[in-house]
C-alpha cells in the first residue's frame, strides 16, 4: 500500500501543473486580450449599433467586418457608478479617459508598427440623459464627452487592417485624475495631438506618464483585411494573435509590441501600415461560458489535490 508520504508526495508534483493551469484561466476571464498590459477585469458594454433604446453589446473578443467599425464605438458604464475608478479631489462628476490601441499593426505576426493608436478621449462622462437597461436591469449610461466639450487628443479612426489575419482592437476607460478641463498630456507624448502620429505607440508607458492608474473596464473586438461578422462571436482561426482562437503564435510575440517607443511615433495617420493611404444586451458567449467551467472544473482538481495533502 503506498505510503502517505508518496501519496502526498504525488499530489504536490500535480499542483504545480494546476496552479499554471489556474493562472492561464485568470488571464482568459479578463476583459483585455491575453498577453495585453494594462489589463482589466471589469467588462465595458460596447457597441458600434447607433440604437440607443435597444443597443446590441458585442461580445469580449467579436469579430467584426471592418467597414462596420469605422464610426467610434458608444460605450456604456453602471449608471450608479459614479464613482467608478480611484477617488480624486474634484467634486464634480466622475470623468473619464477613453483610449483605443491595436498592437497587431501591421499584423499579427508583425507587430513591428504596434501599437497602433486609434482613439485617445479625455473629458468623458456618464450622459444624464441616454440610460438603458441590460438583461439583469442593471441601469447604464452612455459615456461621451459631449457634456463637457471635450475635443479628442487623438480623433478616432476606424480599423483598416492590412492583414487577413484579425488585429485586436483594445477599449481601455480609465478614471481621469483632475477633471475634463485639467488632463495634462504628458510631454512625450504631445506629437500625438491631432491623430498624425498613431504608430508605435505604448499604452503602459502613456498610462504611467499620465498617472491614471489601472483601466476601471475594457473591452477588445477584432477585425482582418476580410473578416466578417457582428462582434457576436469570437475568432476561432490560426492566425491570430497569441491567445485568440486557435493561434499557433507564442505569448511573447503579440503583446505589447516589445520595439514600441513611447510619443513620438514615426507613422501617418492613415491606415495600419504607417502610411496614408443582434441581440439586445451583454450575454455570454459559449467561449465565455466554457472559460468558466474549465476554471471551475481546474479548482476542484486543485481541492481534491490539497485534501490528498492533508
Amino acid at each position: 500500500m503506498p505510503s502517505r508520504h508518496s501519496s502526498s508526495h504525488g499530489a504536490s508534483l500535480l499542483l504545480l501543473p494546476l496552479l499554471l493551469l489556474l493562472s492561464v484561466a485568470g488571464t482568459a476571464l479578463a476583459q483585455t486580450p491575453p498577453f495585453f498590459e494594462p489589463s482589466a477585469s471589469e467588462r465595458l458594454l460596447a457597441t458600434f449599433d447607433q440604437n440607443n433604446t435597444d443597443p446590441f453589446f458585442f461580445v469580449p473578443g467579436g469579430v467584426f467586418a471592418v467597414n462596420a467599425t469605422q464610426d467610434a464605438p458608444q460605450i456604456y458604464l453602471p449608471a450608479n457608478r459614479t464613482t467608478l475608478g480611484p477617488p480624486t479631489n474634484s467634486t464634480l462628476p466622475a470623468t473619464y479617459l477613453i483610449l483605443m490601441v491595436d498592437p497587431d499593426a501591421p499584423s499579427p505576426q508583425n507587430t513591428s508598427l504596434g501599437e497602433f493608436l486609434h482613439w485617445l478621449q479625455p473629458g468623458a462622462r456618464l450622459s444624464r440623459s441616454t440610460e438603458t437597461q441590460t438583461a439583469n436591469d442593471t441601469a447604464i449610461s452612455l459615456l461621451s464627452a459631449s457634456d463637457t466639450g471635450t475635443e479628442a487628443i487623438v480623433p478616432y479612426q476606424g480599423p483598416a487592417p492590412p492583414s487577413v489575419g484579425p488585429h485586436r482592437y483594445i477599449v481601455l476607460v480609465f478614471r481621469q485624475p483632475d477633471g475634463p478641463a485639467n488632463f495634462s498630456l504628458p510631454a512625450d507624448y504631445d506629437a500625438r495631438r491631432g491623430g498624425q502620429n498613431r504608430t508605435l505607440f505604448n499604452a503602459t508607458d502613456f498610462v504611467q506618464k499620465a498617472s491614471l492608474g489601472e483601466p476601471v473596464a475594457a473591452t477588445f473586438f477584432l477585425a482582418g483585411e476580410k473578416t466578417t461578422g457582428n462582434g457576436s462571436e469570437t475568432y476561432y482561426g490560426t492566425d491570430a494573435a497569441a491567445g485568440i482562437g486557435n493561434s499557433s503564435l507564442g505569448g511573447g510575440g503579440s503583446g505589447n509590441a516589445t520595439n514600441s517607443s513611447t510619443g513620438g511615433g514615426s507613422g501617418g495617420a492613415g491606415g495600419e501600415t504607417g502610411m496614408t493611404g443582434p441581440g439586445t444586451a451583454p450575454t455570454d458567449s459559449g467561449a465565455q461560458r466554457r472559460e468558466r467551467l474549465g476554471l471551475g472544473a481546474l479548482i476542484g482538481a486543485l481541492a481534491g489535490a490539497l485534501w490528498l495533502i492533508g
